[in-house]
C-alpha cells in the first residue's frame, strides 16, 4: 500500500549475469589517463550486458579459459601474433579502437583478425569498415564531419 492506503504492486526486472569472461589486455602504458577513461566507459557498457571483464594477459585468457579478449592499446607483430594465438584457440577478440589508426603499421592486419572493433566515434566507425565490418560504436568523442 502506499502512503494513501492504495493497494500496489513494484516491479522490478533484473538483468541476469552472462557467463562470459571477458579479458582486457593491459598495454603497457595502462596509467594513461585516456586509457583508464576509455576502458571505464567500455567496461560500464559491458557490465551493464551482463557481462564480467578483468585485466589480464595474453597468457592468461587461454589458461583461465576466457572467452573474449579485449585489445587495442598495442598494434605491433608482437600483438598481431598474439592475436592470431588467441583465434587458433577459438577465443573472440575485439578490438577497442579510440583513435584512428587506420593504415598504420600492423592495425589493418589485427583488425581483419578481430571479431568486432568497438569504436569511440561514428566518424571513426566509417573509416574502420573499410577494414572489418563487424563495429560497435560506444562513443565517448567527437569528431568534426
Amino acid at each position: 500500500m502506499n502512503s494513501y492506503g492504495t493497494p500496489s504492486i513494484g516491479i522490478r526486472a533484473l538483468k541476469p549475469a552472462s557467463n562470459y569472461k571477458i579479458g582486457w589486455i593491459a598495454p603497457e602504458n595502462w596509467e594513461a589517463a585516456q586509457t583508464r577513461i576509455r576502458v571505464l566507459n567500455v567496461h560500464r557498457v559491458l557490465k551493464s550486458w551482463g557481462y564480467d571483464s578483468k585485466l589480464v594477459n595474453y597468457p592468461e585468457i587461454i589458461n583461465q579459459n576466457y572467452d573474449v579478449a579485449i585489445i587495442g592499446k598495442g598494434f605491433d607483430e608482437h600483438h598481431y601474433k598474439n592475436v592470431k594465438m588467441l583465434k587458433q584457440c577459438q577465443k573472440v577478440v575485439f578490438c577497442d579502437l579510440c583513435e584512428d589508426l587506420i593504415g598504420w603499421p600492423w592495425v589493418n592486419e589485427i583488425l581483419q583478425l578481430c571479431d568486432r572493433v568497438i569504436c569511440c566515434s561514428y566518424k571513426l566507425e566509417e573509416k574502420v569498415k573499410t577494414v572489418n565490418q563487424n563495429t560497435t560504436v560506444i562513443e565517448d568523442a567527437f569528431e568534426v564531419i
